[in-house]
């Protein structure tokens, strides 16, 4: 009888057990990671003009859907053509494959785009496309649509929608004020006169975006590696669906890169967010131009460090040397798989290399990094 008692006993004790070990998280923080790849996409046909000077591909974000490479221009393009494109996989960096531009009025109309985003759901999730919202005309239109995002579900990028309070926005120009009066300071109260957006990441129930310069003006800013959030839901519409936001502003992250890591270069300012859906953590790109220097850093936070404003993480080498990009500004990333991300530069007009090889106007340099992970076993839920 007690060895009856005492086998049910054990055998609850380990069903129990297994439970509570079966809800262990674990958390692929990335060990290291190394440049395993680097190459030129080639844009469009070399020598294409607009105005009769010649078209510099300033690629400023990438995003890769599950099928297909997306790309961005933050340059306009002339007419039958545009500044979003996008190519397989297997054609990044094959010059006889000219890309597939998106045509349509919304993506040609938007003007300085800066990062692609999407939802962690890759099967039937949303793609997102942000502007730099770096320039407003007062008592004019003129320049609305350098303040937009666009967003579509994937696969379904024939069929852009603006991210806007009601349906018939042409941009996102309401959403501008209300990010101003977030970042209103001391010196500039009630709302912030400039800021540039270089950064925007999605999850299941948010949007955050990342502001690299503040200030007066272009010409008088601060560089910055600041986190905005709001809130987002999906509505059912007579035309289908479309993206609201809430009215949940915040900023959730004020990173200071010089406090975090003294002896990187200067200045130094966020210039792309992503979420890992491999990982579940955030990226964050930081890059430096420079008297025609550029370089960039990595850095990764775990959700709740984030939302807590904690510091970043700076992404190593397998020698524990910070890893960048010496001569290139890498603006956005994407993953390519778990182990796998790329980087695209957006070099502006300058004639950085590869190996050997200089590139050319219609080109844009690209780097794909190669990253281990460590498994870290959290608390128990």
């Amino acid at each position: 009888m007690n060895f009856r008692l005492s086998v049910l006993a054990t055998t609850a004790f380990l069903l129990a057990y297994g439970c509570k070990t079966a809800k262990l998280i674990t958390n692929n923080a990335p060990a290291s990671a190394s440049i395993t790849e680097e190459g030129l996409l080639n844009c469009f046909t070399a020598g294409t003009v607009l105005n009769g000077q010649p078209v510099w591909c300033e690629a400023s974000a990438v995003l890769y859907d599950g099928k297909n490479l997306f790309f961005a221009n933050d340059k306009d393009m002339p007419t039958g053509m545009s500044p979003v494109f996008e190519k397989t996989p297997a054609s990044l960096g094959d010059s006889t494959k000219t890309p597939t531009y998106l045509t349509q009025p919304a993506f040609s109309t938007t003007r300085k785009y800066e990062d692609f985003a999407q939802t962690p759901n890759q099967a039937n999730g949303f793609v997102f496309l942000t502007t730099a919202f770096d320039r407003v005309k007062s008592g004019s239109h003129d320049w609305d649509n350098y303040n937009t995002i666009l967003y579509w579900r994937k696969g379904d990028e024939q069929h852009p929608h603006v991210l806007a309070p009601d349906d018939t926005s042409r941009t996102s120009i309401a959403y501008r004020q209300r990010i101003a009066q977030l970042l209103a300071t001391d010196e500039f109260p009630g709302a912030l006169p400039y800021f540039k957006v270089e950064g925007l990441a999605a999850t299941d129930k948010q949007l955050l975006f990342g502001i690299r310069e503040e200030g007066k003006s272009y010409e008088s800013f601060t560089y910055r590696a600041k986190i905005i959030s709001v809130s987002y839901r999906i509505e059912k519409t007579g035309n289908g669906e479309r993206i609201r936001l809430s009215d949940d502003w915040k900023i959730i992250n004020n990173f200071d890169i010089a406090k975090a890591d003294a002896s990187l270069p200067k200045p130094l300012a966020l210039s792309s967010l992503e979420y890992d859906p491999y990982r579940n953590r955030f990226w964050m790109l930081t890059s430096l131009e420079q008297n025609g220097q550029f370089d960039a850093y990595l850095w990764t936070i775990t959700p709740n460090d984030l939302y807590a404003n904690k510091p970043f993480t700076l992404l190593r080498n397998a020698q524990g040397q910070p890893l960048h990009t010496a001569g290139h500004k890498a603006e956005d990333l994407t993953f390519l798989d778990a182990n796998r991300v790329l980087l695209i530069h957006d070099d502006d007009r300058g004639r950085t290399t590869v190996g050997s090889r200089i590139r050319r106007p219609n080109q844009a340099a690209y780097t794909i990094l190669t990253v281990s992970s460590r498994r870290n076993r959290m608390s128990l839920k």
